[in-house]
């Protein structure tokens, strides 16, 4: 009897705990699909929607830790990414006992019909502040056999795939570790802004992350701490290189058949040897007989201790853009951050052509030469060496057109026209770039003021060999520059060079001819200036002159700081001359022509020149008018005139508006002719002294009036001062 009264408390026991048992499944069962099926789960989840939302249309779970939901949808952001996942269903399973030390552990996570992706956006949410204590998330595995779709931004990977990914993060500024996971696609199509680039392509894609605080490693420096292998083989689509109105060149995915075979480990900043790459598109369209092309674009990339590539772009029929590049890029590490610092690991050779919005890099190929700029867009042919990222020795650049500028002792000189650029071996292995420019058409003007052209010409041509650092520019740049005939619509543009009120051009066009030596600074070294005008009208001392006028200055620096000249060898041609003398007396058919020796030309402010001078002049006329009118002297003095040529010496200066003649002698072996003369604004001063056979006359000329000295007039030209010393 007792044994049953045991037995029937046990039982009752029993029964009791089955009941409590099956009371708690029930309840769970109740509160757990109330939770899922409710907006109270929804709510819970979504307590922070900026960062992360989940929503589902159903849910169920049998059992605690087990669930399943249906129509699932996930979106968040973090930083500029936002994300977003969907799937049909997904089942997993979550350790319970973690919880109460604030840790989620999801052994497996089984998901269907998956589709998702990464957006970059424009507004930046910050992470939150790091606290201590926060959740600790740990998914061992979460799985899909079938990802049909994932994307970022415009590039879309469609497919039968297949994904196990495994992560950990501890929230609150915690550590994060993305476990080895692998993604698999078969016959997958990878599109960019809707057009097809890879098709029927088989790809593995496998990858981990070390496990890392946010402070060891934020944003793209997380691929430090990460390992990435994709293999991935398929057919290409074709491209086809389309260049716009503005010659901007554009590549435009086109139907055809080419080949991708990749199989690339990445590995916390490097790629490991036995990396390798090949891509070939076709390109689209037809040549020039209407055939369709055959040949294609390609890339191919191998690695080992060293990165080799080698990039091919077939020539268009136009010729404005091809690429044949072979090169090595030193070690096997990949930049981050800056691409550009690629550059200093490359070395090889890379030949082609190209159109470039802006061709201002030309510039900075010539640096020595601050004063030449380049600018507009334009094509380009290269044929280049590469070695250490620098430009070497034998490398060679033509620019078939382009806009150049040159800046010249305060002269803008503006063109258009072609430019190649050669780097030729200096010592101590220095380059030497040897610049040729020639500007079909160029126009110059003053710098300050650019708009108003005062020269235009054809086939100006300028080198430029730049050899040495800037330390030593003046020594190492050697500039030079040439052209012909440019025209000279208006020579009053040179009276700025003149002493206006006493000698000055009045109208009349020209041509301009020169070849210049210039420095780092544009500024002229030596060469020759060459001023021709045919029936230019001109003002000299205050009589107007017109006829012919060759200048022919030879220039050598003297003083770089006070744009001083020596002048030596200078000639001016004057021909055809017709002047009216003060009295109303016209002359026709007079000439002259001068040579100056120790000459200086300054062309600062103001601008002044001197030196000898030797004259040949058809005779002394026109220096007899300078000092008086015809009817004032006695009738004998012009038969010098009649008495043939002159060999005329002196000296000559002018500075401002100051014109002065000095020590001037001319002679034959019939007369003599002394003079000096200051003309100075409006105020005129000067002697003569003239002697015929036995006949002599001096001529003291202050202002309007004359004096005139016919007894004794040698003594009394001796006695007077010279304007010169």
């Amino acid at each position: 009897m007792e044994w049953r009264s045991h037995r029937n408390t046990g039982m009752r026991w029993l029964r009791r705990a089955l009941i409590t048992l099956f009371a708690t499944y029930a309840l769970y069962l109740v509160a757990g699909n109330a939770f899922l099926n409710t907006p109270l789960g929804a709510r819970a989840l979504n307590a922070k929607p900026e960062r992360f939302q989940m929503h589902w249309s159903s849910g169920f779970t049998w059992w605690p830790g087990q669930l399943s939901l249906r129509d699932v949808a996930f979106q968040g952001q973090a930083r500029r990414l936002a994300w977003e996942a969907r799937a049909t269903r997904l089942e997993g399973r979550i350790a319970l006992w973690p919880l109460l030390s604030r840790r989620l552990h999801v052994i497996g996570v089984e998901a269907d019909e998956v589709e998702g992706g990464v957006r970059r956006v424009a507004q930046d949410l910050a992470a939150p502040p790091a606290r201590a204590g926060g959740w600790e998330l740990q998914f061992d595995r979460i799985a899909s056999r079938s990802v049909r779709r994932t994307y970022f931004d415009g590039l879309v990977l469609e497919g039968d795939g297949a994904v196990q990914v495994g992560f950990y993060k501890q929230l609150r500024g915690g550590p994060m570790a993305l476990m080895p996971s692998i993604a698999r696609f078969r016959q997958a199509r990878l599109a960019y802004g809707g057009a097809e680039l890879v098709r029927e392509a088989d790809a593995q894609v496998r990858f981990a992350m070390d496990r890392h605080r946010p402070e060891e490693a934020a944003g793209i420096d997380k691929l430090l701490k990460t390992e990435l292998a994709v293999a991935l083989k398929g057919k290409t689509s074709g491209v086809d290189i389309a260049v716009g109105p503005d010659g901007a060149a554009g590549l435009r995915l086109v139907p055809g058949t080419g080949t991708a075979d990749l199989d690339v480990v990445f590995a916390r900043g490097r790629l490991t040897p036995g990396s390798r790459l090949g891509w070939s598109m076709p390109l689209g369209g037809h040549d020039a007989t209407g055939t369709a092309r055959r040949d294609a674009l390609g890339l191919a990339l191998a690695v080992d201790r060293d990165i080799v590539v080698k990039a091919t772009m077939p020539r268009r029929d136009d010729g404005r853009i091809s690429l044949d590049a072979d090169l090595i890029l030193r070690g096997n590490d990949v930049p981050l951050r800056r691409l550009a610092s690629l550059l200093p690991r490359a070395s090889g050779h890379v030949v082609g052509d190209w159109h470039f919005s802006s061709l201002r890099w030309l510039s900075d190929m010539v640096a020595q030469a601050g004063w030449l700029s380049f600018d507009g867009a334009g094509d380009v042919h290269a044929d280049v060496r590469v070695v250490g990222g620098r430009l070497a020795a034998g490398s060679r650049i033509a620019v078939p057109a382009v806009d150049a500028v040159a800046h010249v002792m305060g002269h803008r000189v503006r063109g258009r026209g072609r430019a190649e650029l050669q780097l030729d071996a200096g010592a101590q292995d220095q380059r030497v770039p040897r610049l040729q420019v020639v500007m079909e058409h160029f126009e110059v003007a003053s710098s300050k003021a650019p708009a108003a052209v005062y020269v235009q010409g054809h086939d100006l041509r300028l080198s430029v060999n730049a050899a040495g650092d800037h330390a030593r520019l003046r020594d190492t740049l050697e500039a030079r520059v040439t052209f012909a005939g440019a025209r000279v619509p208006d020579l009053r543009v040179y009276n700025a060079l003149l002493p206006s009120a006493q000698m000055r051009f009045d109208g009349g066009a020209g041509t301009l001819s020169g070849d210049l030596s210039l420095d780092a600074a544009g500024e002229v070294g030596h060469g020759t200036l060459r001023v021709a005008g045919r029936g230019a009208r001109m003002h000299l001392a205050g009589m107007q002159l017109r006829g012919d006028i060759d200048l022919d200055l030879k220039l050598r620096r003297a003083n770089l700081k006070q744009r001083a000249f020596v002048a030596d060898g200078s000639t001016l041609r004057l021909g055809n001359i017709g002047f009216t003398e003060p009295g109303g007396e016209s002359r026709r058919g007079w000439w002259a022509r001068i040579r100056l020796d120790r000459a200086r030309l300054d062309v600062g402010s103001p601008v002044s020149a001197g030196g000898g001078a030797d004259v040949t002049m058809r005779d002394v006329g026109f220096l007899l008018a300078l000092f008086s009118r015809q009817k004032e002297y006695p009738a004998w003095v012009y038969r010098l005139v009649d008495a043939g040529q002159a060999q005329v010496r002196g000296r000559v200066h002018w500075r401002g508006d100051t014109l002065v003649l000095d020590r001037m002698r001319a002679v034959n072996d019939r007369y003599e002719v002394l003079a000096r003369l200051r003309l100075q604004g409006a105020r005129r001063h000067g002697d003569l002294y003239a002697r015929w056979r036995a006949l002599s006359l001096g001529v003291e000329m202050s202002g309007t009036q004359r004096r005139f000295h016919l007894v004794g007039a040698k003594t009394w030209y001796d006695r007077r001062p010279h304007y010169l010393r």
